[in-house]
């Protein structure tokens, strides 16, 4: 006759299978026995079979609720089950019938931790650093818990602490990771995955994150790879498909990314997320009126997420909806992608209303490009009456003041902020046009306003009188700031062959970050030369800049700063634009630099196809007369 000794003994022989048959023998004879019960739950718990298992347990608890080890195990069970409420109370029931059991007490807060009941999940783990100070499960909890607060570089420190004691921690691996990443250190933050991966090769989460890292690190074949583990290991879930479709849409493969999305969309159509990616991405793909339903579906189901908003905001101004994507627009101050600058100014914000005689306090934001863009809207203060004082990047300080010679300007310095005098009101220089441009008719054709300064333009018709004669034509290829998202927006220099194909021309750098190697290899390419001057810092001396654009006849360039720079210096400009500039309301001029001239990429044609129809409009543009 089977006996429950046997059945226990074969469970430490590790045969689930063969102690389920003993302890089911064993009930028929002691039906109602609890702990016959329990060990019959805990084997086929053992078998996967979770769900019969938490029933077994259950009735041995309801038979017998005085075991804490009991009530562990269940609280265990049902945490690999995904039933955090039920595991937390059955946690709490094991300490306090054991309250000296510091393993429980850990275990229970790890939980809490991950519920963000957090100042609970720090009291216990006080309690028990108090017994035993190094406790490296302790550590890992205060790591997660400062996670759920968003403070990455106290969790990075807890972590590592944890993990000097216990290096093979797979959770503490992966929260580490999580935690680099948070702080953008993407490289330890992909080693501390792939760690973890080791020690557990099909963790979705893993997986997942891994692919998100390799794909903003720009490692885009291994981060699909990732992204389609995480479909197969969990095809019903939406979370896998949208990091896939991220990964397609870096390789432009966007007929595959829709797909994802669409697939996402079917398993979760209440994922805001999934809704605001279709859309962002059917506005890559010029279908407007979808890309609009789509971004109404994400911002009904959350109306308090920020980025749904800021995301439908592009879309509508991109369409000429003007005064709807400027409401939107505002948005942007509660996203992370916007990485908006603290203020805190004691006036109120300026909200439209009459300002004639008020001093108004502009202060910048964003890149240069904006700022410049925005700056246009100063006239309209002015002709209201108000009384501005401009707080402007240092680097536009004394340009902006020659455009401007009624507007106090000042650098974006906090010494500089505090000695300013009280004024009315504040305003962003982005929310301008919310209420000075609603609609397109309010856009007046400005003359050209950066200024060059006579000695800075004089030492520049010095230095260009050294050149050969011919046109002079400056280039900028791509953003100083590159990531896998961006990049798609972007041609190499190696694609501009057509343009330098043209003869006569004198072409100049403008591009302002480490770019020697690049231009290196197109001279070598295409047989040309591109003038640069060691001494001159194109992105932070842009005095020198406007000298520089003063002399040129024209500008081809990317969608970067020099777009605004060169047409507020009144250069005819070429931007070629991959379709994504929301700004110019898909328009074929910029309406706020009319000297500006979009061409926008045909993605049948490509880059290449692009820079020649560019090439055809320079000739037409530019005289290739050699200059006397």
């Amino acid at each position: 006759m089977a006996t429950f000794e046997e059945g226990l003994a074969l469970l430490d022989a590790n045969d689930p299978a063969a102690a389920a048959a003993t302890f089911c023998r064993v009930l028929e004879a002691r039906p109602d026995d609890p702990p016959v019960l329990f060990q019959l739950g805990h084997a086929i718990s053992r078998l996967g079979e979770t769900d019969l298992a938490l029933s077994l347990m259950g009735q041995a608890i309801a038979r017998d609720d005085g075991r804490p080890e009991w009530h562990t195990e269940l609280g265990t069970l049902l945490e690999r089950r995904g039933l955090i409420g039920d595991a937390i109370d059955a946690y709490r029931e094991a300490r306090r019938l054991a309250p000296e059991n510091r393993n429980t007490e850990l275990a229970l807060a790890w939980l809490l931790a991950g519920d963000r009941q957090l100042g609970e999940a720090e009291a216990l783990v006080a309690d028990v650093l108090a017994a035993d100070p190094g406790n490296a499960m302790a550590s890992r909890v205060l790591g997660l818990v400062a996670l759920r607060r968003g403070d990455a570089v106290g969790a990075t420190t807890h972590l590592l602490a944890a993990l000097h004691e216990r290096p093979n921690d797979m959770e503490g691996l992966f929260l580490l990771g999580t935690a680099l990443h948070a702080r953008e250190m993407l490289e330890p933050a992909v080693v501390a995955y792939r760690t973890a991966l080791a020690l557990e090769p099909d963790r979705l989460e893993i997986h997942t994150n891994l692919a998100t890292a390799l794909l903003e690190q720009g490692d885009l074949q291994p981060a699909l790879e990732h992204a389609e583990r995480s479909v197969a290991l969990a095809p019903e879930r939406a979370g896998g498909y949208l990091n896939r479709a991220n990964c397609h849409r870096a390789f432009e493969n966007l007929v595959a990314a829709l797909a994802d999305y669409r697939r996402a969309i079917v398993l979760e159509p209440e994922s805001p997320e999934a809704w605001s990616s279709l859309a962002n991405l059917l506005d890559d793909l010029d279908e407007t009126i979808p890309a609009l339903e789509a971004h109404e579906r994400a911002v009904a189901l959350a109306p308090e997420l920020a980025q749904a908003h800021w995301n439908r905001s592009f879309t509508l101004l991109g369409a000429g909806r003007l005064g709807e994507g400027w409401d939107e627009y505002e948005w942007r101050f509660q996203t992370e992608a916007a990485r908006p600058e603290p203020r805190d100014f004691s006036m109120p914000r300026w909200e439209g209303e009459p300002i004639d005689g008020q001093r108004l306090l502009v202060w910048r934001e964003q890149g240069i490009g904006d700022e410049l863009l925005f700056a246009t809207c100063l006239p309209d203060l002015i002709a209201r009456g108000a009384q501005v004082t401009l707080v402007a990047s240092p680097r536009l300080t004394s340009l902006f003041a020659r455009a401007f010679p009624t507007v106090q300007v000042t650098p974006d310095l906090p010494e500089a902020i505090a000695a300013l005098e009280p004024h009315g009101y504040h305003v962003p220089v982005g929310s301008l046009p919310r209420h000075l441009r609603r609609t397109r008719d309010r856009f007046s054709t400005s003359a050209p306003f950066l200024i060059p300064r006579p000695d800075t333009r004089e030492a520049w018709a010095v230095r260009l009188a050294t050149l050969p004669p011919g046109p002079r034509i400056g280039i900028c290829w791509r953003s100083g700031l590159m990531t896998p998202e961006r990049l798609r927006h972007y041609s190499s220099l190696t694609q501009w062959g057509k343009l330098f194909a043209l003869p006569g021309i004198q072409w100049i750098n403008l591009q302002y970050d480490q770019c020697e190697a690049e231009l290196v290899e197109a001279e070598a390419r295409f047989g040309v030369t591109i003038h640069r001057w060691a001494d001159v810092d194109l992105k932070d001396d842009l005095e020198s800049v406007v000298g520089l654009l003063s002399h040129l006849d024209l500008v081809v360039t990317a969608p970067t700063a020099v777009v605004a720079l060169a047409g507020a210096a009144g250069v005819p400009t070429w931007q070629v634009d991959s379709g994504s500039e929301w700004s110019v309301f898909g328009e074929d001029r910029n309406p706020w630099l009319p000297t500006v001239r979009m061409a926008w990429l045909d993605r049948k044609e490509g880059w290449e196809g692009l820079l020649a129809r560019v090439a055809g409009e320079v000739t037409a543009q530019v005289s290739l007369v050699h200059r006397g």
